[in-house]
């Protein structure tokens, strides 16, 4: 079966465009996205795994991820595959973006490496599709060495620095509301329009009063289920939708009872989402 991948261009944006694996011929401007996931231990210690021999750099040791599917998020595709080639289930909330790089030789891509942090015993490891066929905890130094010999994947863009970044990372303090209640200051109602943009607001949008955001701003709410301009609302918070390009994360709060798929969150926050790359957290 083949693999298709979207084709993004120069400014990580999709053409609408898709690519076959060991088929399509990128051009120049043209990029797909590949992805890794970090994996420490509470004592900062890497998880890496060694390749199958019949795979390139057989045999050799690497931090696990792969290409992104045609229709992903990059979140979506670490996740996919360390459950994959590790048999490891991780949700959305465990990641922590750690870096993007822009590669421009060979085949052209964005790699973004995303930080989980969790004890796996390593017994709990299945090689379930025949890329991985081992696995262990090595410290940073053990890490760098095996590098310099050779003995890890001269891809895996992970050093000193990333590491150092990586310990001292913690995760977002907006996923700390999902599945609590939240008040809300509505300050662009249902209906209103953008003072810059001109756009109408089609749901009310608002903030959680005394809050700092990654911005430095209040944290930013949309609040769906309520058809009529409202000036203060207490609901549930459902989700978070983070913009992978922006430290400027917005809950989703919801009344009490009511949900929405992630489907229907992208639907009615598209007027303004539709602008950035972003992951949709619960």
């Amino acid at each position: 079966m083949s693999e298709l991948w979207d084709i993004y261009d120069i400014n990580r944006n999709k053409t609408g465009r898709t690519a076959e694996r060991n088929v399509y011929q990128f051009k120049e401007g043209e990029y797909h996205i590949v992805v890794t996931g970090i994996i420490m231990n509470s004592k900062n210690e890497i998880l890496i795994s060694k390749r199958a021999e019949h795979k390139k750099f057989g045999l050799m040791w690497e931090c696990n991820g792969g290409s992104i599917l045609a229709g992903e998020t990059s979140l979506e595709g670490i996740i996919r595959e360390l459950k994959e080639e590790l048999g490891i289930e991780f949700s959305k909330k465990e990641a922590i973006f750690l870096k993007e790089i822009r590669r421009d030789k060979l085949q052209p891509d964005f790699k973004d490496l995303g930080l989980f942090r969790r004890n796996i015993n390593l017994k709990d490891i299945i090689f379930q599709d025949g890329e991985s066929i081992d696995a262990k905890w090595v410290t940073i130094e053990e890490f760098i060495r095996m590098y310099k010999n050779k003995e890890i994947i001269p891809t895996v863009d992970f050093g000193i620095k990333e590491y150092n970044k990586a310990i001292s990372l913690e995760q977002k303090k907006s996923y700390n509301y999902i599945g609590n209640t939240v008040q809300v200051k509505i300050d662009r109602p249902l209906n209103s329009k953008h003072p810059k943009h001109g756009f109408t607001y089609p749901v009310n949008y608002g903030f959680v009063p005394n809050t700092i955001s990654g911005d430095g701003e209040e944290l930013d709410c949309y609040v769906l289920g309520i058809n009529k301009p409202i000036e203060n609302f207490e609901g549930k918070c459902i989700a978070v939708i983070h913009r992978n390009n922006e430290d400027d994360d917005k809950l989703i709060v919801v009344p009490k009872g009511k949900n929405y798929t992630d489907e229907e969150i992208r639907k009615l926050t598209s007027f303004q989402e539709q602008y950035f790359e972003s992951e949709i957290i619960r």
